[in-house]
């Protein structure tokens, strides 16, 4: 881009920032204004004040489009803190977040900057008729109307505006990747907290399927091979005296032994399923859909199949949260939905149930041992349970497909 362009580029927008940055300034200040003075009033200012947080947000994303595409500046959106609330009323708990965050006040310096850069540009080229005017008739003192003066003059004024324009643009340049963006040891601080968070959720998730595991083979395969072991002693105890009564126990041992075989392949299966690996997401899914007491209806829609560990991790959310479903909801229809979403896959399940749905009351289990597993693997799960229903566990998990 040469001098010129440039120069008028930056007129342009300067001009834009009159307008859309008072327009800004002074919807946000009016919002802010309002939403702190009727916070009392039973709480209300506390949604004008999160619908502030949004339209900041908002007005970000339409100046970093702007900023692109008069500077040429690709600017990374900021790093955002997510909040801890998982219940429906995280839809209000986000924007109060953000309100807090810093991030958020920079972009509103950066709308109040872009504001008075442009009014003092417009102030600028509305006085420059008058003072020519002046300067022609004669009313500027020191300075003779007409003539090399009056010339001289309004070159050094037209210089002047120019140069303001060059250096405004050139300020804006400079300081909206700052504003707008994020730094480099703000990504760097939050890509070490979400590895740390998902390092931790590979710990939690990993202790809990060994407690599982180490449950079920507890109740389940160690008293079959207990009682198969005592059969199988009494078997041979009687193998003389009372051969028919052996051949009985031996009978019974066999039907134990294939017990004990069918248990363990079904724990197998819960540490990793086979159809899963053979077949994909689609088949395994339906698979468990079609072993829910609640009917269930699974629809998935993906361009490829994705990594196995992705694949995993979605496969036992979704199992999870069918089992939940079963045991706790009191629904009479379920349904499992997985689609693309930019940058990775997303689950939603869906019931018609009593809602109430929360993370407490099964540590390492339920909901809190899917949030543990999906964190594990760089992913988010969101609930959304009112009391009465209907409950919605949403799952995104990264990937590349």
């Amino acid at each position: 881009m040469n001098i010129v362009t440039a120069i008028w580029t930056s007129a342009v927008d300067l001009l834009i920032d009159a307008v859309l940055g008072l327009a800004w300034v002074v919807i946000l200040v009016t919002l802010l204004a309002t939403g702190v003075g009727t916070v009392p009033a039973a709480g209300l200012g506390v949604l004008v004040l999160a619908a502030t947080a949004v339209l900041i947000r908002g007005i970000g994303v339409v100046e970093r489009a702007r900023t692109a595409a008069v500077h040429d500046i690709v600017i990374t959106p900021p790093v955002r803190r997510r909040t801890r609330v998982t219940s429906a009323w995280r839809h209000l708990a986000q924007p109060l977040l953000d309100l807090v965050d810093p991030v958020t006040w920079r972009q509103l310096l950066h709308h109040v900057l872009s504001m008075v850069l442009g009014l003092v540009f417009v102030t600028l080229l509305a006085a420059v008729p008058q003072l020519a005017a002046a300067v022609g008739a004669g009313d500027v003192p020191g300075i003779p109307g007409g003539g090399p003066a009056a010339a001289v003059t309004a070159v050094l004024v037209a210089a002047l505006l120019l140069l303001y324009v060059w250096g405004a643009g050139s300020l804006d340049r400079a300081v909206s990747p700052a504003l707008l963006g994020t730094s480099r040891t703000a990504a760097l601080e939050s890509r070490v907290d979400t590895l740390a968070d998902a390092r931790q959720g590979a710990v939690d998730a990993a202790s809990t399927e060994r407690l599982r595991i180490e449950r079920d083979l507890h109740d389940g395969v160690q008293p079959r091979l207990v009682a198969l072991a005592m059969t199988l002693g009494m078997a041979r105890s009687r193998m003389d005296s009372d051969p028919a009564a052996a051949r009985e126990l031996l009978d019974q041992a066999h039907r134990d032994a294939k017990d004990s075989i069918t248990e363990l392949r079904q724990l197998a299966r819960g540490i990793h399923p086979a159809v899963l690996t053979d077949r994909g997401l689609d088949a395994a899914l339906s698979a468990v859909a079609s072993r829910n007491a609640v009917p269930t209806t699974v629809r998935v829609d993906l361009s490829a199949r994705p990594r196995p560990e992705v694949e995993a991790v979605l496969y036992f959310a979704v199992a999870e949260a069918l089992t939940n479903v079963a045991k706790h909801s009191g629904a009479s229809r379920c349904q499992v939905a997985v689609d693309e979403v930019p940058g990775g896959v997303r689950a939603v399940i869906s019931d018609d149930g009593r809602g109430g749905a929360t993370r407490d009351g099964n540590p390492g289990g339920g909901l809190g041992g899917m949030h543990d597993r999906v964190r594990a693997a760089g992913g988010t799960l969101t609930t959304s349970s009112p009391a009465g229903g209907p409950t919605d566990v949403t799952v995104e998990v990264p990937c590349a497909l």
